[in-house]
């Protein structure tokens, strides 16, 4: 084989290398989302936290900002540093980001980017702790985001009925903000047994009634929706076959019976207190595994069961009801069950 085809074979295979690199790191060794960094931290107003964020040093060693084997940044970390601005867009063009974490940062303010929705790999997003506020952004659910805090905010406005488009989002936080309008049906959705959905919203303004659909989901970790205005029945989130392990309804409006309900299996912290809620105190609490209880606050009526972890239960647990009665509260008067028992919890 002469010296010509010895050089073409080497340049075929340098170029299959080549490409078989560029496949796997489209980007090759540019290093594109190096100014994409550095306008960043000029949107954030040249913060010091950002101070080794410097041209000619190697991104992928910067605090707060994290590399793939490629060098491209696939996720950000900002906690606890002093940040005066407001959240920048540029954000959105770093393409290949997977998560940002952005936690306990006051003096971040003003909306969230809408070009967050151009983030087509991210699949967490936590702003929590913040002075951000503004409204959710529809754009959003052209993501992958499987996971999202807004805790502690102030957003305003409905939550997006766009991010039910998800196919992966089982937790969703945005507790302690002003949010209005109602609950989307299926704003998470799809729980498994390794991944359990999580829908926080309580302390907000929230109002209409929970969506039956939430009722049909069997693995649910944690179903918080307190201090709302919340109407109507939700009966259906209860059942021996479900899996939720917190259920927190307190604070709102709701009204349904709670006789005979079954406990959730895995149930460890109910809370149905400040609702208008009736009927008695299910038996299922005799066999459930609940250790924190308050019922206080509702039109509940009748003896409360006895054994069980039922004498774990101090008198507030039952306060402020129709007629309740039985330990911890005074005895039940002889054939006036449905009479009320007054005391000083009343």
């Amino acid at each position: 084989m002469d010296a010509t085809h010895l050089l073409i074979l080497f340049l075929l295979s340098s170029q299959l290398i080549t490409m078989s690199l560029s496949s796997q790191s489209p980007q090759g060794n540019s290093d594109p989302d190096l100014p994409t960094l550095l306008k960043i931290k000029t949107q954030f107003g040249n913060p010091a936290a950002l101070a080794e964020w410097q041209p000619g040093t190697d991104h992928c060693g910067w605090p707060y900002a994290y590399c793939n084997q490629y060098r491209r940044v696939v996720a950000l970390f900002l906690e606890n540093v002093s940040i005066t601005s407001t959240l920048p867009p540029a954000i959105g063009e770093l393409d290949q980001l997977r998560t940002i974490n952005i936690v306990n940062i006051p003096g971040l303010h003003g909306p969230i980017p809408d070009s967050l929705g151009k983030l087509a790999h991210l699949s967490i997003l936590n702003v929590m702790v913040t002075s951000v506020s503004g409204s959710i952004p529809a754009s959003l659910s052209r993501t992958n985001l499987s996971s999202v805090s807004f805790f502690g905010n102030k957003l305003t406005g409905r939550i997006p009925t766009s991010l039910e488009k998800l196919p992966h989002l089982t937790f969703f936080d945005a507790a302690n903000n002003d949010l209005v309008g109602t609950i989307p049906p299926r704003l998470v959705h799809g729980g498994t047994p390794d991944r359990p959905l999580g829908l926080k919203l309580s302390n907000n303004r929230l109002s209409g009634t929970i969506p039956w659909l939430y009722g049909i989901e069997r693995y649910i970790m944690e179903f918080k929706v307190a201090n709302n205005q919340l109407a109507g029945d939700a009966s259906f989130l209860f059942g021996r076959r479900k899996t939720v392990d917190d259920l927190d309804l307190s604070g709102n409006r709701l009204r349904f019976n709670l006789t005979g309900l079954e406990m959730p299996r895995d149930l460890l912290f109910l809370n149905l207190s400040h609702n208008r809620i009736y009927g008695g105190v299910p038996a299922s609490l005799l066999e459930s595994r609940v250790v924190t209880l308050d019922l206080s606050y509702n039109e509940l009526c009748g003896e409360i069961p006895a054994g069980g972890r039922m004498g774990w239960f101090k008198a507030e647990a039952y306060g402020h009801n129709k007629c309740l009665c039985g330990t911890p509260l005074p005895p039940c008067a002889s054939g006036h069950l449905n009479r009320a028992c007054h005391g000083p919890w009343e």
